[in-house]
This record gives C-alpha cells, structure tokens and sequence, in this order.
C-alpha cells in the first residue's frame, strides 16, 4: 500500500502566523506528523501485535500545548529541531580563527540546544512531495548572521520521507556563508507501550557501542571517551532500560538517569528499542557518530501533554543522533566546523516493526 500524504490547520501563534500539520501514514501500520513550528514531529501512530494502533511519541494534542506558559517555562523540546547546535557548550562559547563567540544562557547559566530562540521556535516553509514510493515533507529556514550570536547565514533544509515499507528517515542538509559550527538533531521522546503514564524502564534498549562519553556536573562531556564495559551504559545486549538506569552510579547521578552520548560504530543498525508488552520495536541507524541518549530525567508533571498526561520522569527516551556535545570545544571530537562551500548532511532511518 502507497502511504499517503495529508495536511490540516494545526493553529495559530500569538504573532498571528497559521501553522499546518502535516501527516504521512500507510494505513494500519504508521501514521507520522509533523509541523512547520520547530520543523517539529508531533505524532506517531504504530500497531501493537493486536493491530491496535496508539500514539507512541510525547506532544501535545494541539498548538496551545506547545505554547502554554507551563511547558515554556520548563521547555523540553519535545519532538523539535534543534540548531544550531544540539547540547551545551562549555562556557557558552566557542573560538573560530582565534574570535571567541559567546552565547546567551537559556536555562539557568547555560546554553543549550541553539538558545533562547533557537530553530525550535522558529516557523519554517514546508513544501511537501511525493513519489512513487514516498511522501514526505522538506522543512527550510534560513537562520541569519548572528542569530544567537552564531556567525554565518545558515541555510537548513529538514526533510521527513515515509517509504512504501514504513521506513521513516530524517534527513539534514546545510550550508553558510561564514565559517560556523552545525549539529542538529531530533528531540523526540518516544515511548513505544503507548501509555504516557507508563515509565520507559520496561522497555529493552540496544546501543551498539563499546564506549560512551561522561559528563561532569554541568552535563557537559568531560573529554574522556570511556568504555562501557562494566558501567550502567553497557546496553551491548538488549537489556531492559530498569536493568542499568537503578543501579547506584556517580554518572547516573549526575545527570538524574541517562543522559549521555554513545560513540556509535559504523554500523548498519546503531540502536534498537523494544517493548515486550506490546511488540512494538524501533530500529535505529544514522550517518552521525554519536546518540544522545535522554531518559527524560528532567520531566515532573509540570505540564499537560497529550489526552491530559502530565508527562512524569521516565515517561520517555530520547535517541538523538548527532555529534558529539560540545564539539566545538574538545579538539579530540570529530569538528562541527562548518565553512563557505560545504555542504553539511546527516540522515537517520527509523525503522518499525511488531514482535509477536
């Protein structure tokens, strides 16, 4: 069966600009949506291996949820772009040619994932297409000189392409007219049961990595590229996430659960996530060397998500391929450098099946 292509008025912000929803679905087995505020995926619907089909990423079930004072007040970019730089960076700062740039604070004293209005709030043109085999939809911002305090004009294209099979992949693609650094990502939270009140400890996660990067109490990576042999971190063998998130762990600690990134190999499959309850699986490869991974340590019911959930800790996890956080400050990390004349791309393939 072709999937299909739809799209419908998803509301209206405080500036008065229209935002569109749009939906790319094979009928009974996915139906993916996405806006063209934050370029942002709101939605996916799956099958469980009784063919009910349940939404199984965190959002909200209109635009007000995106904009209410609650969520703004303790932002969790659920389902957004981020840009330009996904994380944090030490110093909210980096040096290019020897000029140091800094950048503002967004939560607390630091910067993080593009700043006070990074590519999360922006509204971007949406040109959707179709093929004989896909529907999809090209998400465009042109991000000016200086915005955030980045240098460079930064063209982004953001492309979402559902596949006859139900491949879902998001594809990115860049270019400036100044040297500048570049590291997007997607912030979705997925949680495959279904049930937002549930927490994601029950589900079985797969890294294929050796190594992970600790952090230091500012949640910014120390440097040092650790093996995860004998750590919490080790998920080399699918492993239920409760198996290694309770364990007593001076980096669980810090960071209130998971929320490191894996050095990943050049691999065909770089992560699996399964829930035994109801089948559902999602497998994971990317171009990027590196997978965030965020256990929504940071959610506390502040806010009211989708169907009057107020989303909890654990409710959900981030799979957020990229590269390494704070690249631009660790000259041991592969370089977010991005110069006149080059062509920043990265694609992610989220694949979609049902265990019986």
């Amino acid at each position: 069966m072709n999937p299909k292509l739809e799209s419908q008025p998803f509301g209206i912000t405080a500036k008065g600009d229209e935002i569109t929803l749009f939906s790319l679905s094979i009928e009974n087995k996915i139906k993916v949506s996405v806006m063209n505020y934050g370029a942002t995926w709101t939605h996916l619907l799956l099958p469980d291996r009784n063919g009910k089909m349940e939404d199984t990423v965190l959002g909200f079930d209109d635009l007000e949820g995106y904009l209410q004072k609650d969520y703004q007040d303790n932002y969790c970019y659920i389902g957004s772009t981020v840009g330009r730089v996904a994380g944090r960076l030490s110093g909210n700062q980096f040096t290019i040619d020897d000029k140091t740039y800094h950048l503002p604070p967004n939560q607390a004293e630091t910067h993080l994932h593009g700043g006070i209005e990074g590519w999360d709030k922006k509204i971007w043109e949406a040109a959707p297409f179709e093929t004989d085999n896909s529907v999809g939809i090209t998400f465009y911002y042109k991000s000016p000189d200086g915005e955030e305090n980045y240098p460079g004009t930064v063209e982004i294209w953001v492309t979402y392409t559902l596949d006859i099979t139900g491949k879902l992949e998001i594809s990115y693609r860049a270019i400036t007219d100044k040297k500048t650094i570049i590291n997007p990502t997607n912030h979705t939270y997925f949680n495959l049961s279904g049930d937002f009140h549930q927490s994601i400890e029950d589900h079985e996660f797969f890294v294929d990595t050796d190594h992970y990067l600790p952090i230091n109490e500012n949640s910014l990576p120390t440097g040092e590229v650790a093996h995860v042999a004998g750590t919490p971190f080790d998920f080399r063998t699918p492993k239920p996430i409760s198996e290694q998130i309770n364990k007593k762990d001076e980096q669980l600690k810090l960071a209130g659960g998971i929320d490191h990134c894996f050095a990943l190999k050049e691999s065909e499959i770089c992560a699996t996530l399964y829930h035994p309850g109801t089948g559902r699986k999602l497998t994971l490869s990317t171009t990027s060397p590196g997978l965030q991974v965020y256990t929504s340590n940071y959610l506390n019911k502040s806010f009211i998500g989708k169907s009057g959930v107020r989303y909890d800790k654990r409710a959900a996890i981030c799979l957020e391929t990229q590269h390494y956080p704070d690249a631009a400050n660790q000259p041991k990390f592969s370089s977010t450098l991005l110069l006149p004349g080059e062509v920043f791309k990265s694609t992610t393939v989220f694949a979609f099946s049902v265990e019986k």
